[in-house]
């Protein structure tokens, strides 16, 4: 048996988890397992590499054209994981 002051933290920190977190409040609730993450994880790092990669063949072969396209690349690798995180909280 929980005291009256142990129940009301209790209480405060599912509060915190359901507003901080509502999908794996959800999921806890469901019985079903979160969401993973795995893939967005991997498609992120993937255009990392690809925006790196495309750099240096843009400045070793100095073409402009994949210079152009390794910025691009990593503006939009630079904007998804901003995006990543400000949804994550």
């Amino acid at each position: 048996m929980l005291s009256h002051h142990d129940r009301s933290e209790l209480e405060k920190i599912e509060r915190w988890f359901e507003a901080s977190d509502p999908e794996l409040v959800a999921a806890l609730r469901d019985g079903r397992p979160a969401r993973s993450r795995r893939l967005v994880t991997v498609l992120l790092v993937s255009l990392d590499v690809a925006a790196v990669a495309l750099l240096v063949a843009g400045i070793a072969t100095t073409s402009p054209a994949l210079t152009l396209c390794a910025l691009l690349a990593a503006a939009g690798g630079v904007t998804a994981h901003l995006v990543r995180r400000h949804n994550r909280f």
